[in-house]
């Protein structure tokens, strides 16, 4: 992708203005994309919205505002000229605003971002109405730079989607100004992606609730994420690659959704797709990437055991023998329970374990999922000292290593008690 944007730039600083226009065009009548499903079309404005590469000084800016405007003119009739000139002024806005919070910005600095983005509204306005799904991203943007309200975000959007329903970036921007960081309330992202994926329907709303998961996703600590489903998100992935073929942008981003869900038998191999690939915009430094990658690999083969322990379970506690023998086995636990209640101090919720029962009624093994409270420690502990004293204190089981899945309620315990 950076080729590409190395390229378009290059052919703006040797003044190909009809070159540019031509790939344009062709990129916006064919609706083409890359492998990984990102529009070319927004690829190529992503490559000239600044001067690149690196970071612009002044000149560089005032250069590529300067090459972009004689475009404009050279070109009246470019339906392309106007946005790349347009969305420039935005980022040259923020360019004066800086990424810090508002409070942190100069007077001078809101000034100078106020007029940019004021300016970048003007070169939309004239060039409307708009003949290029574009338009309505760097429009999109200006709203944003002027903080209109959700209402006004929520009609340009519908405009958006009327004029290219499949553009995924009007969802992904619309989903970013939703945090709460910005217009909207916790939770607000997921919900918009649930609902725009299900009115799309089938595996395109899949795929598009993954991109639009992609536009919040940070390697730092935030809450909105968690709001998404993790099945639909990998339902998404799924879709996307067998759809559009495969990209190190998203497998990457696959890779750390898969982190932060706490999915390491997912993200494992997603880390091997990666090898040295990693997505530094995204993971921001090669230590946290690597970090992740590494508890992925560790935690990886333990997580699929447990997943395997909680299938056989799940299927014995199916059977009609296996229901039999977890009333038997919760009866011979009361005892344990009760005395593990008064030892944990209040330290006790509901939870599931699962226990291996051997042959004659040994308790083998012991588990669970989530990090164990004061009760569920003292019962899981109770358990394996009566294994190492070589006591069988379960009942004979229908076979021998058989899993059991028991829940048990602290609550129901303390109140059979009185």
């Amino acid at each position: 992708m950076d080729e590409y944007y190395n390229a378009i730039s290059q052919l703006l600083k040797e003044e190909q203005f009809v070159e540019l226009d031509c790939l344009a065009d062709a990129a916006r009548a064919g609706k083409t994309r890359f492998s990984g499903g990102a529009w070319k079309l927004r690829q190529f404005y992503v490559g000239l919205e600044s001067p690149r590469p690196g970071h612009p000084t002044q000149e560089d800016w005032r250069h590529h505002l300067d090459l972009v405007d004689r475009w404009k003119h050279k070109n009246p009739r470019s339906v392309t000229a106007p946005i790349v000139l347009a969305e420039s002024y935005i980022n040259y806005a923020w360019d004066a605003r800086g990424d810090g919070y508002s409070d942190s910005v100069s007077d001078s600095g809101w000034k100078l971002f106020g007029e940019r983005i004021s300016k970048a509204k003007a070169i939309l306005d004239q060039a409307a109405p708009a003949k290029c799904p574009d338009w309505y991203v760097a429009m999109q943007k200006v709203a944003r730079g002027q903080s209109w309200d959700l209402p006004q975000h929520y009609v340009l959007l519908q405009q958006a989607i009327a004029f290219e329903p499949g553009y995924q970036y009007y969802y992904r921007i619309h989903t970013d100004y939703l945090q709460p960081k910005w217009s909207g309330e916790e939770g607000d992202p997921a919900r918009f992606a649930e609902e725009s994926a299900n009115r799309v329907k089938g595996d395109a709303g899949d795929i598009l609730y993954f991109q639009i998961a992609e536009a919040i996703l940070c390697a730092c600590k935030e809450s909105e994420f968690g709001h998404f489903s993790w099945p639909r998100l990998q339902k998404g992935f799924t879709a996307l690659e067998k759809q559009y073929g495969t990209s190190m942008i998203s497998v990457n981003s696959f890779a750390l959704m898969a982190s932060k869900s706490g999915d390491w038998q997912v993200a494992d191999p997603a880390f091997k797709r990666i090898g040295d690939n990693w997505n530094e915009e995204l993971w921001t430094s090669e230590a946290w990437f690597k970090q992740n990658r590494d508890t992925a690999a560790g935690a990886a083969p333990m997580q699929a055991r447990a997943r395997a322990t909680r299938k056989e379970a799940e299927e014995n506690m199916q059977t009609p023998e296996g229901q039999t023998y977890r009333r038997e086995l919760e009866q011979k636990l009361t005892g344990y329970e009760q005395t593990c209640l008064k030892e944990s101090n209040g330290d006790a919720h509901k939870f599931e374990f699962f226990v291996q029962v051997g042959k004659n009624g040994s308790a083998e093994n012991a588990q669970t999922e989530t990090r164990p409270d004061g009760f569920a420690f003292c019962l899981m502990r109770t358990l394996y000292l009566s294994y190492t004293n070589k006591e069988t204190p379960l009942p004979v089981p229908p076979h021998d290593g058989y899993w059991v899945l028991v829940e048990l309620d602290p609550a129901t315990l303390a109140a059979s008690a009185k």
